[in-house]
């Protein structure tokens, strides 16, 4: 009789084994693959009171909204709050947005479009943003934050700048690269799996597929150089002007910008006959703008 209980037991045993096993495997079972990714990121991507409002618009501001397919021009009172919401400026126009909770501002400068990729929450309920900057230029004003967890990401195509309190200045050039200028505070810029510290009074450079310049002083100088080479061949005459500035700096020659490569530099060939000169301008991160007319021929 004895025997007989403590088989009974036995069997009841395995049983509550197996029938937990079951319900573990049937709870990772109804967990999605999208929980499941953002729970190994740190955060939990759900529907939360964050958001980006339009608080000023300057010209030529468009809205967007792929997901109910919206389409117009930006209003006070606009909210970015779902992924792919996006702002676009037009030339000479301008934005300022603010960020959920009081957290801070952001001005949105010409020629810019600023998008919203993630909200997602921290393990301690701090409060994660997760920006696309394409192109153009974005300057941040953002409190510290309460909770630890708490981040805001701008991504660009060259690399992410992360910031838990500070001003910065973050520029996506027409190239792709990325410029991060720290006012106060600091900024964490990550490529190619480094990243570069950026203090207040610094500034660096991330170049598509490469891994953050070291941060240098800022400089916040407009200066310009440059040589004009005259040509000749078989299809006919032209003049090559080459440009040199500060690698930070953006240069528009006759309103178009100009990339250029890691030393500042850029060259333009022009046919000749051609203008008699060009308008060269150009701007510091700061915006400091010197404009230079200079004769080509």
């Amino acid at each position: 009789m004895l025997q007989n209980r403590k088989k009974f037991r036995a069997i009841n045993l395995a049983f509550v084994t197996i029938l937990g096993l079951l319900l573990d495997l049937s709870e990772i079972a109804l967990i999605s693959p999208d929980v499941k990714k953002a729970q190994a990121q740190g955060g939990i991507q759900v529907r939360t009171d964050q958001w980006l409002q339009v608080e000023q618009v300057s010209g030529n501001v468009t809205y967007r909204n792929l997901y109910n397919y919206t389409n117009r021009a930006a209003r006070v009172g606009d909210r970015l709050q779902v992924a792919s919401d996006e702002i676009s400026t037009g030339a000479n126009s301008s934005a300022v947005l603010s960020v959920d909770t009081a957290v801070g501002s952001i001005y949105i400068a010409e020629n810019t479009t600023l998008r919203i990729n993630s909200f997602r929450v921290a393990a301690d309920n701090g409060r994660i943003t997760n920006l696309v900057v394409p192109r153009g230029k974005a300057r941040l004003q953002i409190r510290k934050f309460t909770n630890r967890g708490s981040q805001l990401n701008i991504q660009t195509p060259a690399g992410i700048s992360g910031v838990r309190g500070t001003k910065y200045i973050v520029i996506a050039r027409s190239n792709g690269n990325m410029i991060v200028t720290t006012l106060e505070g600091s900024v964490a810029t990550t490529a190619q799996k480094r990243t570069e510290i950026v203090n207040g009074g610094f500034e660096n450079l991330t170049v598509v597929g490469e891994p953050p310049s070291p941060a240098v002083p800022i400089k916040n100088e407009a200066s310009f150089s440059y040589v004009i080479n005259r040509q000749a061949s078989g299809s006919g005459r032209s003049i090559l002007f080459i440009g040199y500035t500060n690698p930070f700096n953006t240069v528009k020659v006759d309103g178009r910008d100009q990339p250029l490569d890691r030393n500042g530099n850029f060259s333009i060939q022009f046919p000749a006959p051609s203008n008699l000169k060009v308008n060269v301008k150009v701007e510091t991160p700061q915006g400091k703008v010197q404009v230079y007319e200079i004769p080509i021929l």
